[in-house]
């Protein structure tokens, strides 16, 4: 078996063999778990990820609002986005997660059930999102990605906030 060996590596031994180094784009995406489903936000999106604290209810505030947080000396409103993804409303044992995300129009903290990762993927890995989604997925889902055995659904921080104002009776001014 060893000269059997000998044979391939004095085979390829002679070759000039390069190694192709080729820069893919990367994105960053914080990976998250709401209602069950997998979600992913891009990383340039979110500002802070913060450890649960409390969230102050608010009288007279839409549902999709679950109140606002002290947050480095500012008051900043924490959207429940169950509402925008029309998942039902539960509660959560143990710790939640708020991510500050930051959009073109607005910024507001999104408590999330369980935060999972925050990783680096090539852009080539997310595929265009589905046509089965739900009407509402549709109005803030920009594409599928697979990680590892899972799929998450890629949510854009700007289409998330329009679907905000619009569900909670507040007029988008563009």
């Amino acid at each position: 078996m060893s000269e059997q060996l000998d044979q391939i590596l004095s085979h390829y031994q002679g070759e000039n063999r390069e190694i192709a180094n080729v820069d893919e784009p990367q994105c960053s995406l914080v990976l998250f778990k709401q209602a069950g489903n997998n979600f992913a936000f891009y990383g340039s999106q979110i500002k802070e990820i913060m450890a649960e604290r409390p969230v102050s209810w608010v009288p007279g505030c839409p549902p999709s609002l679950e109140g606002v947080i002290n947050h480095r000396g500012r008051v900043e409103s924490v959207i429940n986005i169950n509402q925008l993804i029309d998942a039902p409303s539960q509660d959560v044992p143990g710790k939640r997660t708020i991510l500050i995300g930051r959009g073109t129009k607005m910024q507001s903290g999104i408590q999330v059930d369980k935060l999972i990762d925050v990783l680096e993927v090539a852009e080539s890995q997310i595929h265009p999102s589905a046509d089965n989604l739900s009407p509402a997925m549709q109005k803030i889902v920009v594409g599928i990605v697979p990680v590892g055995q899972e799929y998450f659904a890629l949510l854009d921080m700007n289409l998330v906030f329009e679907r905000y104002l619009e569900t909670s009776g507040y007029e988008s001014h563009s």
